[in-house]
């Protein structure tokens, strides 16, 4: 049986396939320098190793983020957790996830891919503070105590996955608007997925396999 490839594998070797012209360590160099992890696995061993996770956990709930909502998901899986805590269960009891997939996937991606390709305006997202289309991923980080972001839900052991197939058709759609390279794109779509986001064969499979594994079902937007 012909074995599959993932978005992981294709990006190692589209790297690896420009080394006679660039040269492994010039190519390598840029991506060492951000400030995140390398590309996490996807396929569905690695889905599973991920979803093992929630082993042991009392209270588990999927939320399904199809568009952004103005981050209702994630004030949604806060405002869980918040209520269990007040209830007398700790976070390390919770299983909380959030599934981008559609047009949610654009929340997964580095800042700098959402001013270069105007991410705000294409799902039409505003940026509180400027009350324009948003240049920035505006729930990636929390820049006041109060803000809501992916940062403290991670932080509390929130978890958030992303659909490979959604971030891979993006790209794909971008390039062809710009007359682009679409694997030069796709290498930099999937390099710029934020720090502690798991990538999912689907963002479907990830909501459906969430659910067979226990947990309750929300629609997140």
């Amino acid at each position: 049986m012909k074995e599959q490839t993932t978005p992981r594998r294709w990006f190692i070797g589209t790297i690896l396939g420009g080394t006679a012209a660039f040269g492994l360590s010039s190519l390598l160099a840029p991506l060492k320098t951000q400030a995140q992890p390398t590309i996490p696995l996807v396929g569905s061993e690695d889905a599973e190793k991920w979803f093992a996770q929630m082993d042991g956990k009392k209270h588990k709930m999927v939320f399904d983020v199809t568009k952004h909502n103005n981050g209702g998901a994630l004030n949604w899986a806060l405002t869980l957790m918040d209520s269990y805590n007040e209830l007398g269960v700790p976070d390390k009891d919770l299983f909380i996830v959030l599934v981008l997939r559609y047009a949610g996937t654009p929340l997964a991606l580095a800042d700098h891919l959402w001013e270069k390709h105007e991410f705000g305006k294409l799902i039409e997202l505003k940026d509180p503070e400027t009350k324009e289309n948003a240049l920035r991923n505006i729930f990636s980080k929390c820049h006041k105590e109060d803000d809501t972001c992916f940062e403290k839900f991670q932080k509390r052991g929130g978890l958030i996955c992303v659909c490979s197939k959604a971030i891979e058709h993006r790209a794909e759609k971008i390039a062809d608007n710009l007359k682009l390279d679409k694997e030069t794109v796709k290498t930099e779509f999937f390099a710029n997925v934020l720090p502690g986001i798991q990538l999912m064969p689907s963002g479907i499979w990830a909501v459906n396999r969430a659910q067979e594994l226990g947990c309750k079902f929300s629609f997140g937007g």
